[in-house]
């Protein structure tokens, strides 16, 4: 492949980049608890988590005692933290696990899926298995939809 012929892709890798996350964790050693900085280094969010992993679609999950939930990018925390386990963002649903069970929210912390299925990987919001999200229950991997 030839040097020109790789610049579309490298634009939409970039812009994907830019578009996705404009705040990253850090970890404060005086503090012991994670933040958020801005792409210029400033601390836009105090640390006040045990982790905080990568915003996707306007969300980050943080840990907080244990138990995850979620924040917007001003810091608040728009889904308590109640889960033993969360996954990103993507296609507007998050699977979260509760105990061994795993379902669905939406970015407001509504259950959309009922937390039932012993394994759960995130929704599919836009590729091939588009509106749909694999999970398994007794002991078969199925696909599921999730109603808008």
């Amino acid at each position: 492949m030839k040097y020109k012929d790789m610049l579309p892709m490298l634009f939409l890798l970039l812009v994907s980049l830019a578009a996705e996350g404009q705040l990253k964790p850090f970890y404060s050693a005086s503090q012991l608890k994670y933040g958020y900085l801005d792409l210029h280094g400033r601390v836009i969010v105090k640390p006040s988590f045990d982790l905080a992993y990568d915003f996707h679609e306007g969300r980050a999950a943080v840990n907080v005692a244990g138990k995850y939930g979620y924040i917007d990018e001003t810091g608040q925390m728009v889904v308590p933290p109640v889960y033993d386990y969360s996954w990103r963002f993507n296609g507007s649903y998050a699977a979260v696990r509760v105990g061994k069970l795993w379902g669905f929210i939406d970015k407001t912390g509504k259950v959309v899926v009922p937390i039932r299925f012993e394994e759960a990987n995130n929704y599919h919001g836009s590729c091939c298995y588009r509106e749909m999200a694999h999970v398994r229950e007794n002991g078969q991997w199925k696909l599921i939809a999730i109603d808008k």
